[in-house]
This record gives C-alpha cells, structure tokens and sequence, in this order.
C-alpha cells in the first residue's frame, strides 16, 4: 500500500479538484493529467480500490468531509439534504454566489419563503458577518448561517435570535440548531432592485404599473428606482422573489439523477449547468479507467 502524504497542501488541491474551471475542463477535454499527476504527487490508497475517474472523486470528497471541511463541502450538502431532499426542483429554485449590495450570499433558495445561506467553516472567520446578514436582511426573509456542530454555539451567540444556523454534525447531516425567523422589517427597495437585472425590474414594474417609465436611458434606473419605492414592501418582495425563480437550471432531469450526477459533484453540476452532451461526456468521464503508476 502506497503510503498518503496527508498535509494541508494536498487538501488544497483535493478542494481545486472541485473548483468549476477544472471540472469543466476535466469533462469537456476528457484530459485526466492533473488529476493523476496530483495523486502521484501526494501518494494514494492503493487498497481502497480506486479504478474510475468517479472512484477518485468520491474518495477524494470524503477526505475534505473528514479532515478538510472547505465552503465546497457545505454548498453541496444544503443542495443534496435541502434542495434535493426536501424541495421540488420544479417549485425551488437556488441560486449560488448571489451579490446583495457589497456582500455576496453562498446560496440562496426561493420557494414560498427567500432563504439565504451563509456558510461559515472550520476554515474561516467571522470577519464581516454583521455587515453580511445587515446586507441580507433588507432582500431575504430568511437567514441562516451553516456551519459545523463544533461551532454552531457560537454563531448563535454571535447572531440575533432572527438568524438561523445549520450545523454539520459528524453524521454528515444538517440539523438545524436554531429555527431562522422571518426579518421583514429592514426591507429595502433599494437593495431589491440592485438584485436584478435590466429586463427583471422592467418586467416588475411593467406588471404592477401597466406602463413603465418614459425617459432617457442615463435616468432610466433612477427613475425605475423611484418607481420601486413606491410598491407596497409585502407585494415587492414577492414580486421580485417571483422574477429571481425564473432563473433556473436547465437539465433538471440530469442534475437530479445519481446515476448522472454523483451526490458528491451535485453542486457543481448545477453550478456549471450542462447540456444533455455534457452530461454524457460526464457519464463517460466518471466511468473512465485510470491506472496510477509512479
């Protein structure tokens, strides 16, 4: 059995294997070169039976789940255990690395509710978390902080009783270890049409003023802005929670199924949103052969 270097250094990397420019590349080149090169780097199991490019994306997720719990680990349990386990994906839609005002949510699901996910690791600080959950306070109605069980405790502490956390537990599931309460009193249309894009806050105010607004180009916005302060808070909110549901993924049969997309890749294959092609090109990646030599 060949001896692993378990150093931070080769977690990073593990961690880089999941980041969406490699990924991408990894299937749509079907070139498998930095991916062997790097386990002959840092040493491998050999008796843990690794043979396909699937195999050693399973074990190498199972390594940052137990030694190197990174933002990638966390994204991708909310979309498996909430997203998949205990929403439709024809009525929820999620979006990733969503920016409000200066401050950028990991994720955020829209169904009845808008709830948004901060995601705290083992890894990070709290540097900035007030800022944060003041940001998304005034679009989202929900907020909840995910992080590890070991740390749960001290977000609460950290966080009004409003906030939410999830926790990580060592079973690999979320709990919830404070239920997020509804923070509609900081509102703002300002930073909900700041949300959006050109054709969504047209649309918003199309639909709810039958009209929009006649002037030039330079003042458009500002006017829209003007416009938006104007809708009652309750039925803005909805409607602009209505217009971020349109964005979704594509191949929804794809994402949902195991058999194409791993539970360990789930969150990156929504992120990357591939076509029918590219899911087989997956399907045939995953199943490639590999053999290590040094």
């Amino acid at each position: 059995m060949r001896g692993v270097n378990h150093s931070k250094t080769m977690y990073r990397v593990y961690a880089n294997m999941f980041s969406t420019s490699i990924f991408k590349q990894l299937v749509e080149e079907e070139d498998v070169s930095y991916l062997v090169t790097n386990y002959l780097k840092f040493g491998y199991d050999s008796g843990a039976g690794l043979k396909t490019v699937g195999d050693f994306y399973k074990y190498m997720y199972n390594a940052l789940m137990l030694n190197y719990r990174n933002e990638y680990v966390y994204k991708n349990h909310i979309i498996n255990k909430i997203l998949l386990g205990r929403h439709n994906l024809n009525t929820t839609t999620a979006l990733s690395e969503f920016r409000i005002g200066k401050s950028i949510a990991d994720l955020v699901l829209l169904n009845g509710t808008s709830k948004v996910y901060e995601i705290k690791t083992e890894l990070d600080t709290q540097y900035r978390l007030e800022k944060q959950l003041y940001d998304y306070k005034k679009v989202f109605e929900q907020i909840y902080i995910v992080t590890h069980i070991s740390l749960a405790d001290k977000f609460s502490k950290l966080t009004d009783d409003r906030v939410g956390v999830l926790a990580l537990t060592e079973t690999k599931t979320l709990s919830v270890f404070r239920e997020a309460k509804r923070c509609i009193d900081s509102f703002d249309s300002n930073a909900m049409i700041k949300c959006l894009r050109k054709q969504e806050y047209t649309k918003i105010i199309k639909q709810y003023y039958g009209e929009v607004p006649i002037t030039s180009q330079v003042n458009y916005y500002s006017v829209c802005k003007e416009w938006f302060a104007k809708i009652p808070m309750e039925i803005l909110h909805r409607m602009v929670m209505g217009a971020l549901k349109q964005r979704t993924i594509k191949e929804k049969d794809c994402f949902s199924s195991d058999i194409t997309a791993p539970p360990e890749l789930k969150y990156l294959l929504w992120t990357l949103d591939f076509n029918v092609d590219s899911y087989e090109r997956l399907k045939k990646m995953l199943n490639l052969e590999l053999s290590l030599t040094s």
